[in-house]
């Protein structure tokens, strides 16, 4: 992609992974994520209708490296600390929409944790969007969850529960966006923070604390 002070290089790699480049005044970043053989990630399709549907793709606790340069200073990616998560879409949503969207991924209590939670925008499909990945291996979460959060503060602790999970968010960050053009519109509070809690896999209780990721609430109309 390249735009006016803007270039962006997505780039496959042979071994699996993708080299992740972007420019903008006074900031490059440069880094590379891996996924191993067999990672398992989270796809579904979520039906609004026989003609509107929207499938997507959560893939979440993927080794990354490599370098955020801001102003002059490079700041080097701590590897085994280090973590993305893809987002990948395709379908017809909505004209006016509200999500709710959380990931976070790290290593605790010497293994390898990925949290994704979606909610709202899957209510009354059949379908949902929520799983924890232990070392790799996905554990779905068939039920909606119950999302407590406070929408005049959203920097307070978020609580997800429900299907064997207990988690909670701590948000250090809020960054906010708001974009209004009368037809079409906007609002994000996406908090970035540490999430920590319990998930019951049915067969043992993991534990996680320290986990660096995410919560969003976002209404569109678009």
């Amino acid at each position: 992609a390249r735009a006016k002070g803007l270039t962006i290089d997505i780039t496959p790699m042979r071994d699996g992974g993708t080299r992740l480049r972007a420019v903008i005044a006074d900031a490059e970043i440069d880094v590379t994520v891996r996924r191993a053989a067999g990672h398992d990630c989270l796809a579904v399709v979520v039906p609004w209708s026989d003609t509107r549907f929207q499938y997507t793709v959560k893939d979440v606790a993927l080794p990354a490296s490599g370098t955020l340069t801001v102003g002059g200073v490079m700041h080097v990616l701590p590897e085994g600390q280090s973590w993305a998560v893809l987002d990948h879409g395709r379908g017809r949503w909505p004209y006016d929409i509200t999500w709710n969207w959380a990931a976070g991924a790290g290593r605790t209590h010497g293994r390898t944790i990925g949290l994704q939670f979606g909610g709202k925008w899957t209510e009354g499909t059949g379908s949902t969007e929520n799983g924890v990945v232990i070392d790799g291996r996905l554990h779905k979460i068939g039920s909606e969850l119950r999302w407590d959060y406070a929408t005049d503060d959203f920097l307070a602790p978020w609580r997800i529960s429900g299907g064997g999970l207990q988690a909670e968010l701590t948000p250090f960050h809020d960054k906010r966006t708001r974009t209004n053009f009368g037809v079409l519109s906007g609002a994000t509070d996406q908090c970035f923070g540490i999430w920590s809690g319990t998930f019951d896999t049915g067969d043992e209780v993991v534990e996680f604390n320290g986990l660096v990721g995410f919560a969003e609430h976002v209404h569109n109309r678009w």
